[in-house]
């Protein structure tokens, strides 16, 4: 009897391998864009109307509040004054930010260069996680005043949820690469695989993934 039940799940287990039962196909390259852009847009939607506030150090904890409640994926928020100094939190978990100047932040120069030459929105690359950390990915919007950069606030998202937003998470493989570096990979990509290209707030993803 056993040997009867093992032959059933061989055979069971090599039908399914030979027709692609058990294979998850990976989703169209224009459902992967839609998904990526209305993600993203949504979350630089809450970022605009906290920027649209004027928030200071001050205010900018009430002024979030609203936008970042039961938000999924949610990691962290900050104020950001002219200088790229943090000077504000949502979460007391991160107090110890405060102060941080974001300049001593290499990665960011070319972005602190596009923000001081043209203030607009800007979308970080996914960061390297660690044991302590996870991977996460950072927006920024600037605030005016009189035509001015008065500072910017950020608002910080866990990458795996983004990569469940855009139906990447149950991809066998993908990469994300920012701005020609890559940032982002799980598994080894075969031949063929599909490729899209999303500009997004001051930067340009190239997302591989089968």
């Amino acid at each position: 009897m056993r040997e009867t039940w093992a032959r059933v799940a061989i055979g069971l287990f090599l039908t399914g391998v030979a027709g692609g039962v058990s294979a998850v196909s990976a989703p169209a390259e224009t459902n992967v864009i839609a998904a990526v852009e209305t993600y993203f847009g949504g979350l630089f939607d809450r970022l605009e109307r906290v920027a649209e506030k004027g928030p200071t150090a001050e205010s900018f904890r009430a002024l979030m509040k609203p936008e970042v409640e039961g938000l999924e994926g949610f990691y962290g928020a900050s104020f950001i004054n002219s200088d790229w100094e943090i000077r504000a939190v949502y979460s007391r978990r991160h107090a110890l930010a405060v102060g941080y100047s974001l300049t001593q932040v290499k990665q960011l120069d070319a972005f602190r260069k596009k923000m001081a030459e043209k203030p607009a929105p800007q979308l970080s690359e996914p960061s390297n996680g660690g044991l302590m950390r996870p991977s996460l990915i950072t927006m920024r919007q600037p605030v005016m005043k009189d035509g001015k950069l008065a500072g910017l606030v950020s608002l910080i998202i866990r990458t795996e949820h983004f990569l469940r937003a855009a139906g990447l998470d149950a991809c066998k493989a993908y990469a994300i690469t920012c701005d020609g570096v890559e940032a982002e990979r799980k598994g080894v990509l075969g031949d063929p695989h599909k490729r899209i290209v999303i500009p997004l707030p001051s930067t340009e993803w190239v997302i591989e993934y089968e």
